[in-house]
């Protein structure tokens, strides 16, 4: 309908609007269809011209008032549907009595009907009144609404829980912007609209600070979107500046005041506003101010340990998304998080550490320092700790654990460092680590003492290389002989008396020897050292599990968690080894412990692991639906544990919020797991044995309350077991265990309480086991869930049934189950068609698992298929976003399959097409992401179809989408473009595009695709325009303007996308010429949203950087890129035919003035690019001559540049990898055909690098690996060793001989010094290669035999 108005109807809009107002007020009709299908054109017309239409807004609001009675529950929700997009249209210019009466409708229908689609809607509703001004609500309605929509946040239904959220932010922005409500006349007067007082404390932070019950966690989620949600409203819908941001950045902070104990949920909660609503909205100068006001907030007193956590937590962000520290904010920075080290709270202490951690990542000049700092006061603490008693000792054993985390994860990042920290300070923390685990003083502090010494024992094992831990590997095995050998009985009874603290030092040791195992044994194990390795280290775990038996059997008067830890950590060090057949003797004992959740699952809490285990790709069936982005998807997923242990300071990753999981759940979830791996290695009895325990738990516990977690961890158990076997290859032949398994399974899947994440499990169990088994079982395993279709009434079990069969084809190969394709397909289909919408996804979901399989043995019925997926989409009762998400798997699945036989002419095309242009009319994420899924099935399977001009504007808009998981899919797929093609897509110039994108992107996974492919144009576009990418680099590395859309930016032309032209996409495929929701071009988003300067963040100027530099070796080797001559001949005579006239030659000189100025630019990380793209032009352009000025070279005329750029790499302040750089440009001027003829020049430059040799022994960097001084000497010794070689070669061939004499006096000056350095840097290389280590030696750089003698 809009479509024929826009190509130009003879009826007027106001007449088709008022026929269809006619049509719903028609109480003689009773075809609901006929309801539906009429609101449906009207809203649509409402939301294309609702402004000029708002004279029939009165009589629309009295339709829906009246259809809202209507039992049918799709006629409702269509006519509010319809009143969403009128008050989205109309903007709020209607009449103020239609508002009223829309508003009365929505609160006393809408928002409390049974359905929880209409509620939805309502919801929906409500944020349309908020985002139009408020149009009939005032501060009275302002304030019902947002009360409201807290209660809904309550709401069983998670769709619906997320529409309040939203709705609720919307109201809350609206409220705090008085200016922006539409003002209603009472008796003629204007009524002043009024800000909604103490809105933020009502409705967001007491409600969540007062948050309790079963459904604390849903509310609490609740209201974090609704923070979000109110913040982007604030900054994008209401132009507030970023700065403000802040105030409201330490309001959601002051959530947590009152937590004396520590909330892992609700902290996760703040940290999900703090990073997506405050961060990710915030310019980089602001995200700098934002960091010091928080390293300000660590300082004050009356700060919780949450708050702590949560400011820590975003301090780390903070430093991640700048790559820098401000030198501003260095000394507040370190001065704030040592002092928090002493901090009472042992979360608040080890967050600490991991936020100096990456600081030193990010800043790693001061790595060293700080370890040094950390080393001495670690052995002042020790001494004070041995004579402090009561409150006092606790202070120091505070502070001592503090900086013992601090070191730990400082020498464990030493090794990510690109300039290292000196081998002495890991010696010097392996020495004190000794004392601690050796040394202990009193019983008081012994436990913390040991815990300390293990700590540090596995970070200095992680930071070190594989040399250095076999010059010491038995040594540092030993160390596990105190707590793990001799007698265990003997150790135990010496323990009594300060068990406790033994426990914990148990548990680190443990720890520390699963860093040895992961760090050192499983990466250097070969058939020859695997048992010299491994013996030692499964003794000590014996040893452990000896103590948990006998601590589990004598029931001594210890600490749970202590003993769960203990238990915990053994577990993961078994899990550790690589193949757990090494441990068959153990493996009783451990399944005496990891079949506790079977043999006692009373006592047991529900495992948490199910989710890692489940298929990602069964995701969108639930319960952990993909949401805006895996961060996201984590704080929904998130159920924490105020007792749950902390981070290893020496693992690299981290969880993503504090504590994800209680003690209890997470001793579960390793006996599970740990159960999976030996059960996977068993024999055929054990098996059996093991499957009798898991029987009798599940018989046992029908009536009981555990039953639930008890199905749960029986899933994770069964299901961890078949995914080992599958690694290991068991089980092919155990037709016993295989019977047994799928009766478990099946008995899950028809008992009528399971939830959808079990019935998943279960489901892909039965396709596991098909996998292990031969083709004839899983034949006729798929023959039996068939027949068990035809006899079943329940939908879920059919439901479970369709996944199952699914999962079978997809684990067992459609090709081996091709005979059983044409029955499985009917099977589905039928389901499909019945009239239960979780029927519809689930069988569509299998449908779609068994088209992909099936491969060519579904071609025969992808018309069938086809058919049934336009049947269902075209049937207004089902027509919710889950199902169109399903629908359009689907379609990709139809195009995987299909491949070549897409053409653009053919049904199948045109009707995948039409199908994909259907489902995306609404806005869903969820659907968005499926539609440009279809572009990228198109690029791998049916290239033919489209063409890239399509592909690539489909895909444009979607980058700058505010949908992670667009963005992820629009960016993969134009990498495969441009793998696949990338002579075309150079034509489409989205460098631009991908630049900005690279600015605005916060997800480090989306980032990295973003370089890939931008490194990717770079390579090809480059030989054929290297004028463009002079441009693109210049303006990303030199802006100094905000306007990124004009002259030092991004060019307008190019980044605009208001006049885009969408090929043939007359159909509206995808996203394309339709506005996508969040998805605008970066540079109209700059425009709207960003008023103050917005500069280029500084990774992207990095970048960009970078790319600058590869330029000259990316134009490839074609000579006449390197030829003046040749590329003004090309130009002439070719002119656009050859190249374009393109050539690098001829923008030599922007190309040396861009060098030199990042060169000697302000941004200290990106001097060494600069310095290093002039060491590459000249290694390109020194020997092309100058056609203008014969015998001489075009780089003569660079000289002052050259130079200049030499000597500020050369100075005193400069960086290591600036000097070493600047000492490699200054070799290259000397020894080339540059500086011929120019005598002070020479002198100049042969000063500078001339100068260090007055204090050579002085080349010393304390702060760094002992190597990188090796290096500067060196680069030092290297460039004059070049330079005499040089010079001896023009003599020798009567070359230059003017410059030789100029150089003869200056090498003659040091060259008895620069000749007894260059014999000793011989004879240091001739004795590290012997392996001659001895001090007796006379070392001329004596740190490199320190450092290998370490």
């Amino acid at each position: 309908m809009v479509r024929i108005i826009e190509k130009g109807d003879t009826i007027s809009i106001y007449s088709r609007a008022s026929g269809f107002q006619g049509w719903l007020s028609d109480t003689r009709k009773v075809d609901p269809l006929s309801y539906i299908g009429a609101a449906q054109c009207l809203g649509d017309l409402y939301r294309s011209y609702g402004r000029k239409i708002t004279s029939g807004m009165v009589e629309t609001s009295n339709i829906v008032t009246k259809m809202m009675k209507f039992p049918e529950v799709g006629v409702r929700k269509a006519m509010l549907q319809m009143l969403q997009n009128a008050l989205e249209g109309s903007e709020g210019a209607g009449p103020l009595a239609a508002y009223s009466e829309a508003f009365r409708t929505v609160m006393r229908f809408g928002v409390v009907d049974k359905s929880s689609a209409v509620r939805t809607v309502a919801a929906g509703c409500l944020r349309a009144f908020a985002i139009t001004g408020g149009p009939g609500l005032g501060a009275g309605g302002l304030e019902s609404s947002a009360s409201l929509c807290v209660k809904a946040l309550e709401d069983p239904i998670p769709s619906v829980r997320d529409a309040f959220a939203e709705a609720l932010g919307a109201l809350l922005a609206l409220g705090l912007n008085p200016e922006s409500q539409v003002q209603s006349r009472g008796k003629g007067q204007l009524v002043p609209a009024r800000t909604l007082e103490g809105g933020l404390q009502k409705h967001l932070i007491w409600p969540f600070m007062k948050a309790t019950g079963a459904r604390s966690k849903d509310l609490r989620v609740g209201l974090t979107m609704a923070w979000v949600s109110f913040l982007q409203g604030m900054h994008l819908t209401y132009l507030h500046s970023d700065t403000e941001l802040q105030n409201f950045a330490l309001q959601a902070i002051d959530m947590l005041h009152g937590n004396s104990v520590i909330d892992a949920h609700a902290q996760a909660c703040v940290l999900y506003i703090l990073r997506v609503g405050i961060v990710e909205q915030m310019s980089e100068p602001t995200q700098k101010d934002f960091m010091i006001l928080l390293a300000k907030q660590l300082c004050l007193p009356d700060t919780s340990p949450s708050m702590f956590v949560v400011t820590l937590r975003t301090l780390s962000h903070l430093l991640t998304t700048l790559g820098e520290v401000p030198s501003d904010s260095k000394e507040v920075l370190d001065n704030s998080l040592v002092a928090i080290l002493s901090n009472s709270s042992i979360p608040v202490r080890v967050e600490a550490a991991l936020t100096l951690r990456t600081l030193s990542e990010v800043d790693p000049t001061c790595a060293g320092g700080l370890i040094s700092y950390g080393v001495t006061t670690l052995h002042a603490l020790r001494e004070t700790v041995a004579i402090e008693k009561g409150d006092r000792l606790r202070i120091e054993l505070d502070s001592l654990h503090g900086q013992a985390a601090m070191l730990a994860a400082l020498v464990s990042a030493s090794r990510r460092l690109p300039l290292g920290v000196p081998c002495r300070l890991p010696l010097a923390i392996l020495k004190v680590a000794k004392k601690f685990m050796l040394e202990s003083s009193r019983k008081a502090q012994a436990g913390v003492e040991k815990e300390v010494g293990w700590m540090l024992l596995a970070a200095v094992i992680s930071s070190m290389s594989k040399e250095e831990l076999e010059a010491q590997e038995f040594d540092i095995l030993a160390l596990w002989t105190i707590p793990f050998g001799g007698n265990i009985e003997h150790r135990l009874k010496q323990a009594e008396e300060n068990l406790e603290a033994e426990l914990c030092g148990w548990s680190a040791a443990v720890e520390a020897l699963t860093a040895f195992v992961k760090c050192y044994v499983v990466p250097n194990m070969t058939s020859k050292n695997e048992g010299i390795l491994l013996q030692p280290v499964l003794g000590y775990l014996s040893g452990a599990l000896a103590y948990i038996s006998s601590l589990t059997m004598k029931q001594l008067q210890i600490s749970k968690p202590a003993l769960d830890l203990f238990i915990v950590r053994t577990l993961i060090a078994y899990q550790a080894l690589p193949n757990p057949f090494t441990y068959k003797n153990d493996h009783s004992q451990l399944l005496r412990v990891c079949t506790t959740p079977f043999r006692d699952p009373s006592s047991c809490e529900e495992s948490s692991t199910l989710r890692q285990l489940l298929d990602h790709r069964d995701a969108s069936l639930g319960p952990w639906t993909p949401g805006r982005d895996s961060f996201e998807d984590e704080l929904r997923a998130f159920e924490g544990g105020s007792d749950g242990p902390l981070p290893c300071m020496w693992e690299d990753e981290l969880p993503i919020f504090p504590q994800p999981v209680s003690l209890g759940r997470l001793l579960v979830n390793h006996m599970l797991l740990l159960f999976g791996v030996i059960f996977a290695t068993e024999g055929l009895a054990g098996k059996l044995q093991l499957l009798d325990i898991v029987d009798q738990s599940l018989k046992t516990g029908r009536k009981q309350a555990w039953h639930a977690a008890n199905i749960t961890n029986v899933c994770v158990g069964l299901l961890a077991g078949l995914k080992a076997s599958v690694r290991s290859r068991c089980m092919e032949s155990e037709t016993e265990v295989f019977k047994r398994m799928q009766s478990v399974f099946q008995g899950i899947l028809a008992d009528e309480g399971i939830c959808i994440a079990q019935q998943r499990a279960a489901a892909e169990g039965l396709g596991v086991l098909a996998r292990l088994g031969n083709d004839i079982y899983a034949a006729r395993l798929i023959r039996s869930l068939m027949a068990d279709v035809n006899g079943a009434s329940d939908s879920n079990y059919k439901g479970s049934i369709a996944l199952a069969l699914g999962c079978i084809h997809r684990s067992a190969g459609g090709m081996a189950l091709s005979s059983l394709i044409p029955a499985t397909v009917q099977s589905l289909c039928m389901m499909a068609k019945e009239p239960k919408d979780c029927l519809h996804i689930w069988s569509l979901h299998g449908l779609c698992l068994t088209t992909e399989a099936g491969g060519l043995s579904c071609v025969p019925h992808i018309q069938t298929i086809l058919s049934l997926a336009m049947e269902i989409l075209l049937s207004e009762e089902h027509a919710g976003t889950d199902l169109r998400q399903s629908i359009g798997r689907l379609i990709n699945a139809i195009v995987a399959v299909l491949g070549p036989e897409l053409s653009p002419g053919s049904s199948f095309f045109s009707r995948c097409k039409s199908v994909v242009s259907e489902i995306r009319s609404g806005e869903e994420p969820a659907v968005l992401l499926e539609c440009v899924r279809f572009t990228q099935q198109l690029v791998l399977f049916a290239p033919q179809a489209v063409s890239m001009h399509s592909h690539v504007q489909t895909l444009r808009p979607t980058l700058s989408s505010r949908q992670p998981t667009l963005r992820q899919a629009a960016i993969s797929t134009l990498r495969h473009l441009a793998e696949k093609d990338p002579v075309s897509i150079i034509d489409e110039r989205i460098e631009e595009d991908l630049f900005a994108m690279l600015d605005m992107e916060t997800d480090s996974r989306i980032g990295k695709l973003v370089r890939a492919t931008i490194d990717r144009l770079l390579d090809v576009a480059c030989p054929s325009c290297p004028s463009r990418w002079l441009q693109i680099c210049r303006n990303v590395v030199l802006a100094t303007s905000a306007k990124k859309g004009t002259e030092n930016g991004y060019p307008e032309s190019e980044t605009g996308y208001s006049n885009v032209s969408f090929g043939e996409d007359d159909e509206g495929m995808i996203v394309s010429s339709k506005k996508v929701e969040g998805s605008e071009p970066s540079s109209s988003r700059l425009s709207k949203v960003e008023k103050s300067d917005q500069l280029p963040r500084y990774r992207t100027r990095i970048f960009a950087a970078e790319c600058l530099s590869r330029i000259p070796v990316a134009v490839g080797t074609e000579s006449t890129h390197f030829d003046l001559s040749q590329a003004r001949r090309a130009k002439t005579i070719h002119g656009l035919q050859t190249n374009g006239g393109d050539w690098l030659v001829l923008h030599l000189a922007e190309m040396v003035a861009l060098a030199y100025k990042v060169s000697t630019g302000p941004f200290e990380k990106m001097r060494p690019l600069g310095v290093t793209l002039l060491i590459t032009i000249v290694d390109k352009f020194e020997k092309t001559e100058d056609p203008d000025l014969p015998a001489h070279y075009l780089m003569e005329q660079y000289q002052a540049q050259l130079v200049s750029a030499v000597r500020t790499a050369l100075d005193t302040s400069a960086s290591v990898i600036l000097l070493d750089a600047g000492l490699q440009l200054a070799t290259k001027i000397l020894t080339s055909s540059i500086t011929s003829g120019d005598h002070i020049v020479l002198q100049r430059m042969f000063a500078m690098i001339t100068r260090p040799l007055g204090d050579f022994e002085g080349l010393y960097y304390p702060s760094f690996a002992e190597w990188v001084g090796c290096k500067v000497k060196i680069r030092l010794l290297a460039a004059h060793a070049a330079v005499k070689a040089y010079a001896y070669y023009c003599m020798k061939n009567r070359l230059d001989n003017t410059k030789y004499q100029v150089l003869v006096p200056f090498l003659s000056k040091n060259s008895t010094f620069l000749g007894r350095c260059w014999i000793g840097l011989l004879q240091d290389h001739t004795f590290l290669h012997m392996r001659v280590l001895s001090k007796e030696v006379r070392w001329l750089l004596d740190v490199v035999y320190e450092s290998h003698s370490f």
